[in-house]
């Protein structure tokens, strides 16, 4: 009677300690999913990915196919649009988001098939030669006293009815700019005290004119794909024109490799943004590590905001872990696709971070044993240590099916994994 007691008492012992056990066990995978802080969405939309505002933010899409990377920027796009944002968007050869833009009436495209871009158009004297005394420096080392050759031509070309164009500066005789004076001053057009006005500036730019000479021929080969045929006649858009104008516009730089058109443009981005003018720089697929004046722009949030979207961001960056965290840091909002660089996938996890994790580990022993009678003992022991653990593993960025994501929000921590309809 007294074993069958005993009996009992263990069976109640191990009873309630398997119940403890559950509830103890219960309450740690509650604790981790918690901490982790990734919520798991069965379906969402790309307007619930992207909310109205969500075109003021910084904002990286990387990963996946290209058709789900249109469907994001659409939605960004739209809600710019809605807000007559202006959007500066950069791309090299992207046709289905140049139809986007232009074809589906969100705004204008600068490509083989609309040339209608000069680097010039709404920019002052003064912003003429910043852009270009900034752009490619290490090239064409375009010293101050340039400016004086550049007043020159601008001068005459005012002289001669003609905008300041980059188109005019570009068909400029920089070698017959003497003779370019004369004629002014023979025509009427300019007085003898301007012709001497002008020779002198000529005079003190001299030391620069091969270089700047050599300069517009080159850009001007850059942009031949996109540029605006007649001039004369609207002198076509740049990016100040269109921001100005709060315009969506695309600009096809045609390949990454066209380093003094990006940094044309970029330089009058930040020409924008020093005059206080609000836009949103998309940057879709373009590799940035051969532009100082991009990296200088990304890594800034005055008066604008970047929107990067590539296949591989870390890739596009060139593999520089310094920009990838000087870019991934300023973003408000990140939409991860599968990856199939691990590299990558690795760099997205450390980013995402990590979280204190409770970790169990279990061990049983047990045997049969003899005193008055013989019995069964059966001994469990369960350790708890705490340890850190990646949010996102690298294989779950890797392994992701098409269609599916994970969304992260900076501002408010929200970590999700979703299907995306």
């Amino acid at each position: 009677m007294a074993n069958q007691n005993n009996r009992g008492g263990g069976f109640l012992l191990w009873g309630i300690n398997f119940v403890s056990s559950k509830i103890r066990n219960r309450k740690i995978r509650k604790y981790n999913t918690q901490a982790r802080g990734l919520k798991q969405h069965a379906n969402v939309t790309a307007d619930f990915l992207f909310p109205p505002q969500s075109y003021q933010e910084n904002i990286i899409i990387s990963g996946g196919g290209s058709g789900d990377r249109l469907r994001f920027c659409e939605q960004i796009l739209r809600n710019a649009q809605a807000q007559s944002q202006a959007v500066i968007v950069l791309t090299a050869g992207n046709v289905d988001l140049e139809n986007l833009i232009a074809g589906g009436g969100l705004g204008i495209a600068a490509s083989r098939q609309r040339k209608i871009f000069d680097a010039f158009t709404f920019l002052e004297m003064q912003d003429i030669c910043q852009v270009i005394l900034e752009t490619n420096r290490q090239k064409y080392d375009i010293k101050h006293s340039g400016r004086y050759v550049l007043q020159v031509v601008f001068d005459v070309l005012q002289a001669q009815n003609l905008k300041p164009y980059f188109a005019n500066f570009a068909d400029f005789t920089y070698h017959k700019i003497p003779a370019r004076i004369n004629d002014c001053l023979a025509r009427g057009l300019i007085s003898q005290s301007k012709a001497n006005d002008l020779n002198s500036y000529l005079a003190m730019g001299q030391s620069e004119l091969s270089k700047i000479d050599a300069f517009f021929y080159n850009a001007r080969a850059q942009m031949l794909h996109i540029a605006e045929v007649n001039p004369n006649n609207s002198g076509g858009f740049s990016a100040l024109s269109a921001i100005w104008n709060n315009q969506i516009f695309l600009i096809d730089i045609n390949s990454p490799s066209n380093t003094m058109l990006l940094e044309l443009i970029v330089n009058t981005l930040l020409v924008a943004k020093n005059k206080g003018m609000n836009f949103s720089l998309m940057i879709d697929d373009i590799a940035i590590s051969s532009s100082d004046s991009l990296k200088r722009l990304l890594s800034q949030r005055a008066n604008h905001n970047n929107i990067i979207i590539s296949q591989d961001v870390f890739t596009m960056l060139n593999g520089e872990e310094r920009t990838f965290a000087s870019a991934v840091g300023l973003a408000d909002r990140t939409i991860l696709l599968s990856h199939s660089s691990h590299i990558s996938c690795e760099m997205w996890s450390k980013y995402i971070g990590n979280y204190d994790k409770i970790d169990l580990s279990r061990s049983a022993g047990g045997g049969w044993f003899q005193s008055s009678r013989w019995g069964y003992m059966s001994n469990q022991t369960q350790t708890e240590t705490m340890k850190r653990e990646q949010k996102i593993k690298p294989e779950e960025i890797n392994r992701l099916p098409q269609g599916q994501i994970f969304a992260y929000d900076r501002q408010s921590g929200n970590l999700i994994q979703a299907n995306v309809l």
